[in-house]
């Protein structure tokens, strides 16, 4: 059978006559905003989008959306005092630092030395083999023709590339051979090509010159060693000054004409390259390292500096102060720690999510289970994003320590609060998992304090504790917890003194550290006292508390039944009795069974007289009437007490108590009168004489089935000995397990056991017999006379 559905808030007896006085359409107003939040619970992707839209709002800083800009060079609208101290960068002094640190950085040119030595070693090749090649042709014209024709095929520029590897047209290939390929032409030339590129030849001296103030790093790449070089006009510009050099080096070279000279300066200019080159990338690269390793320059704003005034033209740098005070709203810098924040957010989710898998809580599966959990989650980081904004303003509105300190006030946070709730409405594993979770959300919240991570983790772990040591039967409990939480935030105050340094705190301000923490835990208690009525409600989670404060017998539908139905009652006290002694034998709720059998019968007061124990000895009804419409009317005491259950808003556990207290049983006395009526040969349907159940879907349900039980059938013992009260326990023990009452429970063989035992213990106590009065026979029959005396007086 399917169970209902979580009603959205358990409210008393006062509340619900409250509600009932309401108009007809507020009444349904009410009932459809109720069904939406309950489907709203079971939405976990709904959550999950809230979660990360509330959640980033409450963890990024103070108007990271919705901050002013106050441009450079407009007025500023108020005085902006800086709430705390900061290092700003002087993007100006250090774009300055880093452009003189460029400039320091030479070019670095690239210097060639070895193509002298290759044209050397190339026109001493060439020189000797024309010597052999003309001692071999000999005198002849034509054989000297042959000669140049060959060493022509690898000296032309547009022909293929000779051992040589050096290009010269054919008159100067001709000169050369005309002066016979003589050795101190050859050293001539050799010397030539020597000296012009040791001087080094560059194609564009221009940009060379650029640099003839700070120089230039020369580098030598045949070494590898490197100089600072200042001497930048000595260089050859190519072709004009390199052409230059070579006119006037050849001018005074004797045997030679002029023609013979512009050939030979021809020849040279040819075949010498530019050997100093601008090495770009090495030049980029050696600047980006420089510019990279200058630090930047920071401007200190101390905590209480005017950063500008009202009516006063911002500059460049207030700018900067200003924008870190309030928020960049500049996309390139929000966008990194927003993606940061939505990231975190849904890493928690997903840890939630997780975590609860394996958590189970009467009516709430894992989706609303998770939706709960991070509405609690997200209340929890929007109160603390609150709270740290209220100790900010306070901290400020003092001048003088240790009033001063915003790390004071942060200590009075009520961190603890969300672990103390969590533990209350979910469990101790769900509230460990939330606990972590919140200190870690926390300490992105208060990214400028990192301390508060470990200390409100300390603070949840003593809530848990407590929510272990003490019994939440009343909510004053919640004070010595937040008295516990509080000496537990002196602890973790003193650990965090001790590991920043106490001497920075001072022992004015330690004292005032710790009296704040102390404060917190006092506050911890105030928060979980508000919070933990209002969630019980909204999220239909019946506590400890809740269930503690249902038990009281001076509750409207409680008063009722004993006014109306007063054997019932005093039947329903019994059994809550045995219910409490029997589940605290097995480790069960003894809280919810002792409530739950407090109301099971509450059905009975609409018609009390048809129930043996509101009966006057020999006016029982059910006389008059057959067997069917009997067992009907008892088995409407079920339906009508859940209806009733409903109209006073009782919690749906306690629903589940009337629901389930009879589950499918047969309601035997009446099925055995129909089989009398019927005779030997009529027919009767033992359905139509059981309990429409559900079966008792708990270990709590099971053991208020078998008290109920219990304490009914024990009222028809004449003498009720230990023997007869253990017969009587066992028979009504047998009887459900056989009849399979008791499938759904997961009570096992030895918790009936010690159930049946706490049974016995309890009405061997109740039903024991009293020695006689002396002088008076209570048993025997009162004289009618006696009586109207009585009634007379």
């Amino acid at each position: 059978m399917a169970k209902p559905r979580p009603r959205l808030a358990p409210l008393d007896s006062a509340s619900a006559v409250h509600l009932a006085a309401q108009p007809p359409r507020l009444r349904r107003a009410l009932d459809a905003a109720a069904e939406a939040w309950q489907q709203a619970l079971e939405a976990p992707a709904l959550w999950t989008v809230l979660f990360l839209l509330a959640g980033g709002w409450a963890l990024l800083p103070p108007g990271f959306f919705t901050a002013p800009t106050v441009p450079a060079g407009a007025v500023a609208p108020r005085d902006y005092v800086a709430h705390r101290d900061l290092l700003l960068i002087d993007e100006a002094t250090t774009r300055e630092k880093q452009a003189r640190e460029r400039q320091e950085v030479r070019p670095v040119y690239d210097l060639h030395l070895a193509v002298a030595r290759e044209r050397v070693r190339q026109v001493e090749t060439l020189f000797a083999r024309g010597r052999r090649l003309l001692e071999q042709a000999g005198p002849e014209e034509a054989a000297r023709a042959s000669v140049l024709a060959e060493l022509g095929r690898g000296l032309r520029p547009e022909g293929p590339a000779g051992a040589e590897g050096l290009h010269m047209a054919d008159e100067q290939l001709a000169l050369l051979a005309a002066k016979g390929f003589r050795r101190p032409l050859e050293e001539r030339l050799t010397a030539l090509f020597t000296h012009a590129l040791r001087r080094g030849i560059v194609t564009n001296k221009a940009l060379l010159l650029e640099n003839r103030l700070h120089g230039v790093t020369l580098r030598n790449l045949e070494t590898g060693g490197e100089q600072e070089h200042f001497n930048l006009f000595d260089h050859l510009d190519y072709p004009d000054e390199a052409r230059a050099f070579l006119e006037e080096e050849v001018r005074d070279w004797p045997d030679l004409t002029r023609r013979e000279r512009r050939l030979i300066v021809e020849l040279s200019l040819a075949n010498l390259p530019p050997n100093l080159d601008l090495n770009r990338s090495e030049t980029l690269a050696r600047r980006g390292a420089a510019v990279a390793a200058v630090a930047p320059v920071f401007n200190q704003v101390r905590k209480g500096q005017v950063v500008a005034r009202a009516g006063d033209q911002v500059t460049p740098a207030q700018e900067r102060a200003i924008a870190q005070l309030v928020g960049d709203r500049r996309v390139s810098q929000r966008l990194p720690p927003l993606f940061g924040t939505v990231l975190l957010l849904a890493l928690a989710a997903g840890a939630v999510w997780l975590g609860l898998r394996h958590e189970r809580l009467p009516h709430h599966g894992r989706r609303r289970l998770f939706g709960e959990a991070l509405l609690l989650l997200l209340l929890a980081l929007l109160g603390t994003k609150l709270h740290l904004v209220l100790a900010g303003g306070l901290a400020r509105s003092f001048d003088t320590p240790p009033l001063d300190s915003l790390r004071s006030y942060a200590y009075t946070g009520p961190f603890a609060a969300t672990a103390l709730v969590a533990a209350l409405l979910f469990g101790r594993q769900a509230a460990l998992l939330l606990a972590v979770v919140y200190a870690v959300l926390v300490g992105r919240m208060a990214e400028a304090e990192p301390w508060l991570v470990l200390y409100a983790l300390g603070g949840s772990l003593a809530a848990l504790y407590a929510v272990e040591r003490h019994q939440f039967k009343h909510r004053t409990v919640l004070l010595r917890v937040g008295l516990l939480v509080g000496l537990a935030n002196a602890v973790m105050v003193l650990i965090l003194i001790s590991l920043s340094g106490g001497a920075q705190r001072g022992l004015l301000q330690a004292g005032f550290d710790l009296l704040m923490g102390l404060g917190g835990g006092l506050l911890v208690a105030a928060v979980a006292s508000f919070a933990l009525p209002a969630l019980e409600g909204a999220l239909g989670i019946t506590t400890d508390i809740k269930l503690v404060e249902l038990s009281n017998t001076n509750l409207p539908l409680l008063r009722r039944l004993a006014f109306e139905a007063p054997g019932t009652f005093q039947h329903s006290l019994m059994v809550a009795n045995l219910a409490k002694e029997g589940c605290e034998a097995i480790g069960a709720d003894t809280v919810l069974a002792y409530a739950g059998a407090l109301y099971h019968d509450v059905g009975k007061v609409h018609r009390p007289e048809y129930f043996i124990e509101n009966q006057r000895p020999g006016h029982n009804r059910h006389d008059k009437l057959a067997p069917s419409m009997s067992a009907l009317i008892l088995v409407n005491h079920v339906k009508e007490g859940v209806e009733l259950a409903r109209r006073h808003k009782l919690p749906q556990r306690l629903v589940d108590a009337v629901e389930q207290h009879h589950g499918t049983r047969l309601i035997k006395y009446f099925h055995s009168r129909a089989l009398e009526v019927a005779g030997p040969g009529g027919e009767v349907s033992e359905e139509s004489y059981r309990y429409p159940g559900p079966k008792p879907q708990g270990r709590e349900m099971g053991v208020l089935m078998l008290a109920d039980a219990v304490e009914a059938a024990s009222r028809t013992l004449a003498e009720p000995t230990t023997a007869k009260i253990r017969a009587l326990i066992r028979t009504l023990l047998d009887d459900c397990l056989h009849d399979g009452q008791l499938d759904e429970t997961e009570l096992t063989l030895s918790d009936l056991a010690r159930a049946a035992e706490a049974f016995e213990r309890v009405l061997s106590t109740i039903l024991h017999q009293r020695i006689d009065y002396p002088g008076f026979d209570f048993n025997a029959r009162v004289p009618r006379r006696a009586v109207e005396a009585v009634r007379a007086s």
